[in-house]
């Protein structure tokens, strides 16, 4: 229960200031979920991407979250029809969800959450060679990072590491070169490469890349 007098502005101005809002113009949301507490209780988020703005929050991040977003959108002058498209991570939950309640949308895999998952393949290679290899261990962020945001002493222990012929530093060559993928502004160049990346990747015989590389093929 929300208490005092900062209980009483979230529960009578907040809402009273959203009755307000006007949703007719929404085209393009982007949705995502975030802890809000201890014991995995989540609240999922929707955002207008053209104006950078949120538009609904609600408990949860299965499908019905989409359902309540498009009742919200309904209740401010919105209309679902109006949604082009989503983005999100690659949850079967809002896959699902948008598929079922805005089926005129595309949806769009955000290159956050894909770039977050090849980094969680290459930190997975990192973790289970440091048994072979005690320079790896503390590594983590050297592997994780933009390559323009290390360190002098990171990107000299980075270039130490990458000599010594590593599993993790091949791992870690699938990463840089699936950044390139978003330099393309050329639709079917993109595709061409992203096809090639695949090959190579799924070819790799390194297990956590060739799974994330089927994850990304099957979305």
């Amino acid at each position: 229960m929300i208490q005092g007098f900062g209980g009483f502005y979230l529960t009578y101005y907040i809402p009273e200031s959203r009755s307000k809002e006007d949703y007719s113009q929404v085209k393009i949301v982007g949705v995502d979920e975030t802890s809000c507490a201890k014991f995995h209780k989540y609240v999922s988020l929707f955002v207008d991407l053209e104006d950078n703005k949120v538009l609904y929050v609600c408990e949860g991040k299965d499908a019905s979250v989409i359902s309540s977003f498009k009742e919200d959108l309904a209740d401010h002058n919105g209309a679902p029809k109006n949604i082009e498209m989503f983005c999100s991570d690659m949850s079967p939950a809002f896959i699902s969800g948008i598929t079922e309640q805005f089926p005129g949308s595309s949806l769009t895999f955000d290159k956050f959450h894909v770039m977050k998952m090849v980094n969680e393949a290459v930190d997975q290679v990192r973790r289970e060679e440091q048994h072979q290899n005690a320079e790896l261990k503390k590594t983590r962020y050297v592997w994780l990072k933009n390559p323009n945001n290390l360190s002098l002493a990171e990107k000299e222990k980075l270039g130490s590491l990458k000599e010594m012929n590593l599993l993790t530093s091949k791992a870690y060559n699938f990463k840089l070169s699936l950044k390139y993928f978003w330099t393309y502004n050329d639709k079917l160049l993109a595709e061409v490469f992203l096809k090639r990346w695949y090959y190579w990747a799924s070819n790799s015989q390194i297990e956590p890349i060739i799974e994330a590389s089927k994850t990304i093929r099957s979305h």
